[in-house]
């Protein structure tokens, strides 16, 4: 008799109605320095581990169920930031195949710094992306020459979202800047769009690997808030049932989220 099925012989299948919006969350945060981008992160279902690329850990001093971990590369030419992600990485992946705890969610503060690592890393590897500019006798600052070095940025950009995220929760924070209108700018002169978008630039495209985006600022009453959804600056987005803007609270946003969702199925 013939199958009405019209899934059959097709493995790796999950039915929609059975994956939650807050079973894994992938979050982009984006903000201006200084707007309280690490609070919000730091927001995030515990335990928590921050890697801190920003070198400003005191900012979260006092937060209980998150551990920091400030990485940085003093000498260009040994870089260890990256090397020690790809250790930690190996640690939590044995750790989770052999049913031991690990961190439920991880995050990078900030990506702009990060990418600085990233490109370290690179270089090492490939002399070939970069050129080094003289500061002293002994001291020579090595700087991304072509688009292969962004192009390498972006794929382990890919690889670090898509390694974390199989762990557990990720957090990626960004720091905001106009949208450079590329288009219409010229070698003379930039120009730019009514849009906000993230530092680098070129790092947006990245933005679509997220479920959740944020924008975090401080509105005209000094006080903190988040937009969920796109507007006419900020193509924010979210899965969740939430409003257009909400407080920087995560654990509060996940709540509103499960209260929404049992009135709908009453």
């Amino acid at each position: 008799m013939a199958t009405t099925d019209p899934f059959a012989g097709i493995s790796g299948l999950r039915d929609a109605t059975q994956i939650s919006s807050t079973d894994r969350q992938k979050i982009a945060i984006i903000g201006k320095p200084k707007s309280g981008k690490s609070w919000f992160a730091a927001s995030g279902i515990k335990p928590l581990l921050v890697y801190d690329f920003d070198d400003r850990a005191e900012s979260l001093a006092g937060k209980e169920g998150i551990k920091v971990k400030t990485l940085l590369d003093i000498d260009q030419t040994r870089p260890v930031a990256m090397k020690a992600i790809e250790s930690d990485l190996s640690t939590f992946k044995y750790a989770k195949a052999n049913n031991k705890p690990i961190p439920a969610t991880f995050v990078f503060d900030t990506v702009t710094y990060m990418i600085k690592c990233m490109e370290n890393e690179l270089f090492s590897q490939e002399s070939s992306l970069y050129r080094g500019i003289k500061l002293t006798p002994t001291k020579t600052l090595r700087l991304r020459k072509n688009w292969d070095g962004i192009n390498g940025v972006e794929g382990y950009m890919k690889y670090l979202i898509s390694e974390y995220s199989q762990l557990g929760n990720i957090i990626f924070v960004f720091h905001s800047r106009l949208e450079k209108d590329v288009v219409n700018s010229t070698p003379e002169s930039t120009k730019y769009t009514d849009q906000v978008t993230v530092d680098p630039q070129y790092m947006a495209k990245m933005l679509s690997l997220f479920n959740e985006v944020y924008r975090i600022e401080i509105d005209e009453n000094n006080k903190y808030k988040v937009t969920c959804k796109a507007n006419y600056e900020f193509t924010a987005s979210t899965t969740l049932l939430i409003d257009s803007e909400e407080e920087p609270d995560i654990m509060k946003l996940i709540a509103k989220h499960h209260e929404r969702l049992k009135e709908r199925t009453k």
